[in-house]
């Protein structure tokens, strides 16, 4: 092995493990530390590390395509605030936020993509890897930390909100660096992240519909540039190349899916049951589908999942009153010998169900598990 190649694997095996390491690391502000790492590795790279690649002549218009579809994507989402509702941001610029957010995020961009580009040009399978899960480590430091995850529902909130959005995007971004350097994917990047820091309002958009546009629009991207600027298109496509793509297709479809049930913020949910309240319709380890209660008619042996001291519980209606203006459900568990506490109301309601997958949710209670050591 000669001693560049030496170089390249050392840089990309320091940098997946350096950031890898601090994504646990218990610190205050993350974002911090993820601009001393990457600014530094970035910096370390560009020195060691000579060789570099000719791009593609269609860079500028690649670059162009990138900016013009962040600005695009910019004024949708916040369009959408006519239907969502604006509110006050409080991250707008300011001496603190701009030493807090602003910079920070500005280094970890550049530095993360030019760290990318380098170690892409080496033409190593090994450093593509680990470059790519670097940056992806990167930028899950700049919103998140695995050192602020101590139960489930944050670890949840984690992979679905950042992870899975930050993955599908570095997919992309690693695309554009192969081909056409850094710029497109920065330039991308930059106002895509920054611009809310610029908004002195914004639209009030659900965290998980953010993330299900995250996480599909830079695959739409993907497809765009290259339909639109790789010259050799081969008519015969192999067939595992063909099953590769079909298997990327699934696979994200799946991830939104999932998404997009776990969030609860779309019509249909999914709520996986962790005790034995039901057995024998529905058992612990079950998934079930339940559709978001909006007034619907609710009859006596529905399934219903109702809000109780901010946990959902799923239990079956077993009898109905209406005394005056309201509605008042009495529930049970099936296995339960004695009714519920109480009585539910409309506002208690929070989804209906008559679906289950069994044994489906046996993964998430083992994680709860782990979670909760």
């Amino acid at each position: 092995m000669n001693k560049d190649k030496r170089r390249i694997y050392a840089l990309s095996i320091t940098a997946f493990a350096v950031l890898l390491i601090a994504l646990f690391i218990n610190v205050k502000t993350p974002r911090y530390l993820a601009t001393v790492l990457t600014v530094s590795l970035a910096v370390a790279t560009l020195v060691l590390v000579r060789k570099r690649v000719s791009f593609s002549i269609n860079k500028k218009e690649v670059l162009l395509l990138n900016a013009v579809v962040a600005v695009l994507f910019v004024v949708l989402r916040e369009m959408t605030g006519l239907y969502f509702e604006y509110y006050k941001n409080p991250y707008f610029i300011s001496t603190k936020i701009l030493l807090e957010y602003v910079l920070p995020l500005v280094a970890i961009i550049v530095s993360s993509e030019l760290l990318r580009s380098v170690l892409l040009a080496q033409k190593s399978k090994l450093a593509t890897v680990l470059s790519f899960f670097s940056c992806v480590f990167a930028e899950v430091l700049c919103f998140y930390s695995l050192a602020g995850v101590n139960n489930f529902n944050r670890f949840m909130d984690l992979v679905g909100l950042t992870l899975f959005p930050a993955i599908t995007a570095n997919v992309y971004y690693h695309y554009l660096a192969k081909r056409y350097g850094p710029l497109p994917g920065m330039t991308f990047r930059l106002i895509t992240t920054l611009y809310v820091y610029l908004m002195p309002v914004c639209a009030h958009v659900p965290d998980a519909l953010v993330a299900c546009i995250t996480l599909i629009l830079p695959i739409i991207l993907l497809g765009l540039v290259a339909a639109l600027f790789e010259k050799e298109k081969k008519k015969a496509v192999r067939k595992g190349k063909k099953l590769g793509a079909i298997a990327t297709v699934l696979t994200l479809a799946f991830v939104l899916a999932l998404s997009m049930l776990i969030s609860c913020q779309f019509r249909f949910g999914a709520l996986v049951i962790a005790t034995e309240s039901m057995t024998g319709e529905i058992n612990r380890g079950d998934m079930i589908l339940y559709e978001r209660y909006d007034g619907q008619v609710i009859k006596e042996g529905q399934v219903v999942v109702f809000l109780q001291d901010k946990s959902k519980i799923v239990h079956r209606v077993v009898k109905i009153e209406k005394i005056g203006n309201e509605t008042r459900y009495y529930t049970k568990g099936d296995a339960n010998e004695n009714l519920d506490m109480g009585y539910r109301i409309d506002s208690d309601i929070f989804g209906l169900t008559d679906f289950k997958v069994a044994y489906m949710g046996y993964p998430t209670l083992w994680l709860r598990e782990i979670m909760k050591k």
